[in-house]
Order: C-alpha cells, then sequence, then structure tokens
C-alpha cells in the first residue's frame, strides 16, 4: 500500500509516494528527536536524602565496656600507687571534707554565692513548660534570697539526705533556648551540683521564708531544702573527726540504722552513693559498721549506726588497683547523664570526682578546675595525631585526666594501638549537609575511642573530640608515682 503526499506549490506539483515502512521510520525518528531535544531542558532527579543517622555509637558496639578488659589479667590486682602515697592523699581529702566545719566566715563573697540573681535577665531562662519564666519570678527570688543580709546564719551543718544544690532557692528549672541545640532538657542552669549524704557544711544564708539554706561542701555550694540538712554542735563533730572514714563501694545500697533491739524496725535514711564518706566504727569480718546522721525534729543532727557489706563499704582509702577501680566503673557504667547532678545522675565531672574519693583522692568539681589538680601537659600547636601519640605515650591508665573544654575524660589505655577513654558523655555536636547544628545524644556513661562518631558524616562535619583536647593531666605526678 502506498500513500500519496503532495510536494511543494505551483505548476510542477506531483504526489510524493511513500511506502508505510518508510513512513513508521521517519515517525519513529521524529519522536526519537523530540525526546532528545526534551532531555536536554529536563533537570538531573534530586539527589537522594543521606541515610538516618546510627542508633548507637560504632565505638560503643565495638569496644568493651568493661575497663578491666584494657589491662593484663597478671596485673588487675596490682596497686598503681603505693599504701603510703594513697595515706598522703586521703589525709588531704579528709581534710577537706572536714573543712566546712571550721571556717569562721564564708568561702564565697556574696556575689559569688548568689550570682544566680545577676545571671537573671528578662526572657533569657525558660521554665518547666519550656516557656519564658514569668515576669515575677525575678523579683520573687531576690525577695527570698534577701543578698542585702548576705551571711545571715553561720552554722556548721551535715547533709541528711541525698539533694541538690540549687543556684537558686527554688526547685523550678531555668533552661536556656529550648530549641538551640545543647539547650532545653535536661540542661536546667539552676542545678549546680549533687549533694551526697554525711557530707560537712558551713550553712551561711537561710533564705527569707526559712524553707532554703545556702550551703558550702567539700568541692561546691548551693541553696537546699533545709529539711535535707541538719545543724551540728560540737560534740557531733568531735565525734565524726575523730574516727577514719569508710568509703561508699556500692551504687545504690540501702543505708538504714541499726538498734541494739532487733525486734525494732530499721528506718531507711538514705541511698548508698559511690563517693560517700561516712565515719568507720567498726571493721567486722562481713562488712563494717558506719555512722550516719539524721534529722531530729529541732532541726539538729543525731548519728545512728548503720551497717553494710563488705561489698557495699570499705576503709577509706581502698586499695587503688585496676580491678577494685573497674569493679566502681561497672556498677556506673551506662548510667544517664546528669547536669549537675540532675536526677540523681552524674555529668563528666561528678563521675570521676566520685569514683577517685573511695580511693581517698580529692577532685574538684568541675572539669576545668579538675584539669589543673596535678600535673598539666599543655597540648598548644599539637596535631590531632600528635595529641593521641602522646597520650599513648605518657598516659598511665586511670591515672590520666583528658579535657577539653567544657569535658573531662579519664584515660583507659590502649586497644588495636588506639588510645581509648571513660566518659559521661551527652553528646557529640553535629551539622547536617544543609548546615544545620544540632546533637548526636549519647548521654551516658561509656567507653570510647578519642574520635567517637567518626563514622557518622554530620558529626564528623561539625567536628571530632580529638582535635579539641587541650590538655592531659597526671593526676598523681609522675615523680611522686616514680617513688613507690
Amino acid at each position: 500500500m502506498r500513500v500519496a503526499f503532495w510536494r511543494g506549490k505551483g505548476s510542477a506539483q506531483r504526489p510524493l509516494r511513500l511506502s508505510l515502512a518508510r513512513l513508521a521510520g521517519l515517525a519513529a525518528l521524529a519522536v526519537l528527536l523530540g525526546l532528545v531535544g526534551c532531555a536536554a531542558k529536563v533537570s538531573p532527579p534530586p539527589a537522594p536524602p543521606p541515610p538516618p543517622p546510627p542508633a548507637e555509637l560504632r565505638d560503643i558496639l565495638t569496644l568493651p565496656q568493661d575497663v578491666a578488659a584494657y589491662f593484663d589479667p597478671a596485673s588487675l590486682d596490682r596497686p598503681l600507687l603505693s599504701s603510703k602515697e594513697q595515706r598522703r592523699f586521703a589525709a588531704r581529702l579528709r581534710e577537706l571534707h572536714f573543712a566546712p566545719w571550721h571556717r569562721s566566715a564564708p568561702a564565697h563573697a556574696r556575689a559569688d554565692a548568689l550570682w544566680g540573681l545577676a545571671a537573671l535577665k528578662p526572657g533569657r531562662h525558660y521554665g518547666e513548660n519550656l516557656r519564658p519564666l514569668e515576669p515575677t519570678f525575678r523579683a520573687r527570688m531576690e525577695a527570698l534570697a534577701q543578698s542585702e543580709g548576705y551571711p545571715n546564719l553561720m552554722r556548721p551543718a551535715i547533709a541528711t539526705a541525698n539533694t541538690s544544690l540549687r543556684v537558686l532557692p527554688t526547685h523550678r528549672p531555668g533552661f536556656l533556648k529550648p530549641d538551640k541545640p545543647g539547650e532545653g532538657y535536661p540542661f536546667d542552669y539552676w542545678q549546680n551540683s549533687a549533694l551526697l549524704a554525711g557530707t560537712p557544711l558551713l550553712a551561711t544564708h537561710m533564705s527569707a521564708d526559712g524553707a532554703w539554706v545556702l550551703v558550702e561542701g567539700r568541692v561546691a555550694a548551693g541553696w537546699v531544702p533545709v529539711r535535707d540538712i541538719a545543724f551540728v554542735d560540737e560534740a557531733f563533730m568531735a565525734q565524726w573527726e575523730g574516727l577514719p572514714l569508710g568509703a561508699v563501694i556500692r551504687e545504690g545500697a540501702p543505708v538504714s540504722a541499726r538498734f541494739a533491739d532487733e525486734a525494732t524496725p530499721a528506718p531507711h535514711l538514705f541511698t548508698g552513693r559511690i563517693g560517700m564518706l561516712l565515719p568507720l566504727l567498726e571493721l567486722g569480718p562481713g562488712g563494717v559498721t558506719l555512722l550516719a546522721p539524721a534529722r531530729e525534729a529541732t532541726g539538729q543532727a543525731v548519728s545512728l549506726a548503720v551497717g553494710l557489706a563488705a561489698d557495699e563499704a570499705r576503709p577509706l582509702p581502698l586499695p587503688l588497683t585496676p580491678r577494685a577501680y573497674s569493679g566502681l566503673v561497672a556498677q556506673l557504667m551506662g548510667q544517664p547523664y546528669g547536669w549537675g547532678g540532675f536526677l540523681e545522675n552524674r555529668d563528666c565531672s561528678a563521675l570521676l570526682l566520685d569514683l577517685y574519693a573511695p580511693f581517698g583522692i580529692f577532685l574538684p568539681r568541675n572539669s576545668r578546675q579538675q584539669s589543673r589538680q596535678g600535673e598539666r601537659i599543655p597540648l598548644d600547636g599539637l596535631s590531632p595525631e600528635a595529641k593521641e601519640a602522646l597520650l599513648l605515650e605518657r598516659g598511665r591508665p586511670l591515672l590520666t585526666l583528658v579535657h577539653k573544654p567544657g569535658h573531662i575524660m579519664l584515660y583507659l589505655g590502649q586497644r588495636n594501638g588506639r588510645a581509648v577513654i571513660l566518659h559521661d558523655l551527652w553528646g557529640l555536636r553535629t551539622r547536617s549537609h544543609k548546615g544545620e547544628e544540632g546533637r548526636f545524644v549519647v548521654g551516658r556513661v561509656a567507653v570510647t575511642g578519642l574520635t567517637p562518631g567518626a563514622e557518622i558524616p554530620d558529626v564528623v562535619r561539625s567536628g571530632l573530640l580529638l582535635p579539641s583536647f587541650d590538655a592531659y593531666t597526671q593526676v598523681v605526678p609522675e615523680a611522686d608515682t616514680a617513688r613507690k
């Protein structure tokens, strides 16, 4: 079959005859050319979105979370310090522990003790409903704090409960802008630190309503509810200071009064925490008898005998061996992060403070102070590779702290030629491929390498931990351990 077309106009018109097969070929060519022309005008398909971040850090999944795994089994019971050296450290800890009872004036000037009032700027802090604190909040805090009369008390006291040292006389939180990465829950800026039961205190200032008292302890100061402390007299202080100290080594051990009449129910006083120090009355084959404080209705303190098993409390100082240290860490591994002791959990510096106390070693409260407690090795000008090499060369497992601004870590040793650390880590900064800042939340005590999150692109974009390390600290100077 043929189809006739007329070609051109004018006198020379004549039909052009094409076969159907040829016509089909021309049509196909036209379609192809059309597609090519259109393709040149179409944008390429969008790149696929980046994969979601992993639910867990690779380091936590691949590195042993048992501190003992980083030591030769033959060295687990080998002391890292001599008994003489430990006694020297324990004597200093003991002196600082009871020091608040012997102050004739506050350790903090008024501006430092009541700094929270100056920090209260309009619209800066948010409450528990994540809305700005009401305008009347500052006026209420100023009225309660009655700062012009500071100090108005000056009485020795003792903590009778595990409680919080607050920046202001209130339980209400003070968050910064909640939708800003790294702010909001759990970063309550009115939470200064935790306070363990049995801690000697100097009560310096009472709130206007009598419900709160400003106290100074061994490592920190702040407001506590009056019901959580008791005032002590000369006889109480003489009894407590006249006895050796015992250290609680079981997290969560119930501390209950012991009465001669066994038929009398033993009342629960408080929960034992690693880092807690109490006077030692008696050491027996199955455990220890300690003194614990209780608050009478008059507000005065009374001492009660409490019994704890041998695996719950020991005389201070506990021999500093890898096995003993790892036994304490094992109880805290995975414990949720607690900014300033929030919800009775620990932050990075509180973790180390409490882990060292049973061995008689004093550490200050915050990470910056801890990095200056001992022989400090600055890392200025070193590359990340050089920083790790220096840690592997000079670091001493369980005795070397690793510091970056705002964070403190403990050197454990090495695994496959790479340094390994223990720390209580809230999160790692992230930056998305669009430049948005965020956090990869870890939120607990963990063992990692020096570059946790190196497998997560958003963490790498924002920056790994290792480049920001600024110092290593030998808790016990090398010259001291060389003499042991």
